[in-house]
């Protein structure tokens, strides 16, 4: 049990025992001050005074004094309607230090999920494309909410669906065909690819080119023809691609699965579904009604023929369930895609397939340049990117440290590189869209990632300058507690297990980003104004706990969103 779930405990058997049988508070009766300076924990007295009908001012005057302190709290107060509970910096602070520097890594981890299988869909490219700016925000988020499920004890299975055989894909092949360019298509030459699909979008408007594009889409489709060959080479490419940026950014996909691999399993589920009239013929396509449930018609077939990714998604959900009978599924796909989901949800449940689906939704990532897309051509490539901020990351360690050796160097860029990237990404909300902005991102100062290694590599120093006494106290003895600000910041590092229980509930990184910054920012003021390393005896002791635990906090909430600080800056 957490040290603030077991406080918030206290002050319920305190309310409890002042109010006697009239009224039993809750958990969920408790909230925090708008302003730190007037408590920890407030009880609103809004509802115990409507069942007694009494005004909530009185009761809240009334009750305070019969509290006294006991345990974590230090004092109970009114404030108005309000009882706010304060609690005591030595029991509740070495507690809180003690619990940190025992669990350490897993700290702020618990087990309301142990025993729950939840399969999370995410990292579904198309091949024949490189990978750009906008599929980070996706694969940043899977991942992340892949993390936080595993910290609350959940059986998590990643898995990747990559779409590499669709319109797209014959489209690319058909350029491929006819460039001149092909025999310079040499191995792994994304960008070639990228050209050729871009050229075949603009050519496509053209009905006989249309017409020649769907005819090697039958032809992958069947497996059988002359494309197929050019299909699987190039398609090798893309994968081997895929897997490298995988790697490169630490998604721990268990299983990918291949648009490919479906094709006759989609081919039997719509036969069967149109034997028991679910799916019925429209316009010479086929298609499942849905007006009744106000999402359209969903379409599996076009008039050509061909499958659509709905149809192929189908055969996919079946595939999961038959490989991890998981009750839940979430599937992270971007909010363009909400009525297709809608529909495949509501298809599913028709041919009765009833497990808890839930499309974590997210809105596209834009440059300060404005949009990007594949289709245009002016979609930034990932490792272009990359490449770019870590050249602007290690121009600014040279310019801050000139004395650092060039290994030193290398490793502060990609530590801060990595860190902009994926901190801009998960740091809004998943409904808000982004506008990367790579000043912003790569900051110092401000709502970054960088400022977060900042403050932790500020941490280690603390600790490092003080030496032996750097490890800190294990919170269990010895620990005094002498400024306001210390108080502040025990608090702050209680609340972390409550923030990882929120993200997960909510599955919403952005919470622990928010966190990790409120964090931040209490420590920095802490920095700034309590000597550490200069004090002594117990009020050192506690110092120094107090600053391993902020530095091991910041380290924890940073791996939750893939994070991996550095111990320079």
């Amino acid at each position: 049990m957490s040290i603030m779930l077991d406080a918030k405990k206290q002050v319920l058997l305190a309310l409890k025992s002042a109010i006697g049988k009239e009224y039993a508070p809750t958990m969920a009766d408790l909230t925090s001050p708008p302003d730190p300076a007037m408590g920890d924990i407030a009880f609103p007295c809004f509802v115990l005074a409507k069942g007694m009908g009494r005004n909530p001012m009185e009761i809240a005057s009334e009750l305070a004094p019969k509290i006294s302190p006991d345990g974590f709290i230090k004092k109970a107060e009114a404030k108005g309607p309000y009882i706010n509970f304060t609690f005591d910096d030595t029991s509740f602070g070495t507690a809180i230090l003690g619990e940190i520097a025992a669990d350490g890594k897993k700290f702020g981890t618990s087990d309301s999920g142990q025993g729950k299988r939840v399969l999370v869909e995410f990292a579904n490219p198309n091949t024949h494309k490189g990978l750009h700016v906008g599929h980070l925000r996706n694969f940043f988020l899977g991942q992340a909410v892949v993390d936080l499920l595993r910290a609350l004890g959940h059986e998590v299975i990643p898995v990747s669906y990559v779409n590499d055989l669709g319109a797209n894909v014959a489209a690319c092949l058909w350029a491929i065909q006819r460039s001149k360019d092909q025999r310079r298509a040499d191995e792994d030459d994304i960008a070639f690819l990228e050209r050729m699909y871009v050229e075949a979008v603009a050519a496509s408007a053209d009905p006989v080119v249309k017409q020649a594009i769907s005819a090697i889409h039958h032809e992958l489709e069947d497996l059988k023809g002359p494309a197929v060959r050019l299909w699987k080479q190039t398609r090798t490419w893309s994968l081997k691609n895929f897997k490298a940026i995988q790697k490169e950014l630490g998604l721990t996909i268990q299983k990918t699965y291949y648009e490919s691999d479906l094709i006759p399993q989609t081919k039997e589920i719509i036969e069967d579904l149109k034997k028991k009239g679910i799916v019925k013929m429209s316009e010479g396509a086929w298609i499942v009604d849905l007006e009744d449930e106000g999402f359209g018609a969903n379409l599996l077939v076009k008039s050509d023929g061909t499958l659509l990714y709905n149809a192929k998604d189908l055969a996919l959900a079946m595939r999961k369930d038959d490989d991890y009978h998981a009750p839940r599924s979430l599937f992270v796909i971007d909010g363009r895609q909400t009525l297709a989901m809608r529909q495949l949800f509501a298809t599913l449940k028709r041919m009765g397939f009833e497990k808890e689906m839930e499309h974590v939704s997210y809105e596209f990532v834009t440059l300060k340049e404005g949009s990007m897309s594949s289709r245009k051509g002016n979609a930034i490539r990932y490792e272009e990117f990359r490449d770019e901020l870590i050249a602007a990351a290690h121009a600014e360690s040279k310019k801050r440290h000139e004395d650092w050796s060039q290994k030193q160097l290398d490793a502060a860029a990609q530590s801060v590189a990595f860190a902009a990237i994926r901190f801009a990404m998960l740091k809004q909300d998943p409904d808000k869209k982004i506008i990367f902005d790579r000043a912003e991102a790569m900051s110092f100062e401000g709502f970054s990632g960088p400022y977060l290694l900042y403050m932790f590599a500020r941490a280690t120093s603390v600790l490092k300058k003080a030496g032996k006494g750097g490890k800190g106290g294990k919170g269990g003895k010895g620990l005094r507690f002498t400024h306001p600000l210390e108080h502040r910041l025990l608090l702050a590092l209680a609340s972390y297990p409550e923030a990882v229980a929120a993200a997960g509930a909510e599955l919403k990184p952005s919470l622990i980003a928010q966190y990790l910054f409120d964090l931040a920012q209490t420590f920095s003021s802490y920095y700034e104004a309590v000597p550490v390393a200069s004090s002594e005896g117990e009020e050192r002791m506690a110092r120094l706990a107090t600053v391993k635990a902020v530095q091991q906090v910041l380290e924890n909430g940073l791996a939750l969103l893939g994070i991996k600080p550095a111990m320079e800056m």
